[in-house]
């Protein structure tokens, strides 16, 4: 009986200090998970707004490219001495 006393004296330390030790670290666990999300928060606004950015680009090109074709559609109907009669039946 004496020697369960004194195993539990010492054992009920060595239990509190696992519980803190579990505390600690599930603290420090949810602080870097917290971290974590932040990070992938600023980089899918980074990469929103690089696709944004890329969008923008690319929707600018396509409509300098429309004009150009829209241009060269126009100069080539001005230059055409046979319009032909605007139906679309093969007899032009």
């Amino acid at each position: 009986m004496h020697r369960l006393l004194v195993v539990s004296v010492f054992a009920a330390p060595a239990l509190l200090l696992a519980g803190a030790c579990s505390e600690s670290t599930e603290s420090n666990a949810e602080a870097m998970a917290e971290r974590a999300a932040a990070d992938a928060e600023a980089n899918a606004e980074v990469i929103g707004n690089e696709l944004r950015e890329g969008a923008i680009v690319a929707a600018d090109e396509l409509s300098e490219g429309a004009a150009e074709l829209s241009d060269d559609l126009a100069e080539a109907d001005a230059r055409d001495a046979d319009p032909g009669d605007g139906e679309l039946d093969g007899t032009d």
